[in-house]
């Protein structure tokens, strides 16, 4: 393998883990925010400080914990969607500069769409913070941002 061929493995495997990370980062995020929103407007009161340990503990719970944890539950996804997106770019070359961002938002909803109906066996969603469509919505926009960075940080040729 050339350097130029080794730098090329480099910068996508760069690429597809800062995606993953950010996907994890704004999933769990947008999971948060639905779930203390949620709350607030039943009562309950957050201080800053508890806030930000909320979304701490949700960050680093739902990441790493688990066997499987639910971050490499999306970065298997993300891998799964980039490279579906990659062969149908080529087919649907309309599709091309948005084939990797809606990838990941494909692949987000996918995983939580599981998770809710196969994992937890349908019912009220075990994703607190997408059980409406507006908390679906931001799901699907965490990998979407995910597909954004992919797709600007990937290699080209």
């Amino acid at each position: 393998m050339t350097g130029t061929e080794i730098m090329f493995v480099v910068r996508a495997i760069f690429a597809y883990l800062l995606a993953s990370v950010l996907t994890v980062l704004a999933s769990t995020s947008f999971y948060t925010q639905q779930v203390i929103a949620k709350q607030v407007a039943i009562g309950a009161v957050y201080t800053p400080a508890q806030q930000l340990s909320t979304y701490l503990d949700n960050f680093f719970g739902l990441a790493f914990a688990g066997a499987p944890s639910f971050g490499v539950v999306v970065a298997v996804a993300l891998l799964i969607g980039f490279a579906i997106a990659f062969v149908l770019k080529r087919v649907l070359r309309p599709l091309a500069p948005l084939a990797y961002p809606l990838a990941g938002a494909a692949a987000t909803a996918g995983v939580i769409y599981l998770i809710n109906n196969v994992v937890a066996g349908g019912g009220t969603g075990a994703i607190g913070g997408a059980r409406d469509a507006a908390g679906m919505a931001l799901q699907a926009l965490a990998g979407g941002l995910g597909g954004l960075a992919f797709a600007l940080l990937r290699p080209r040729g």
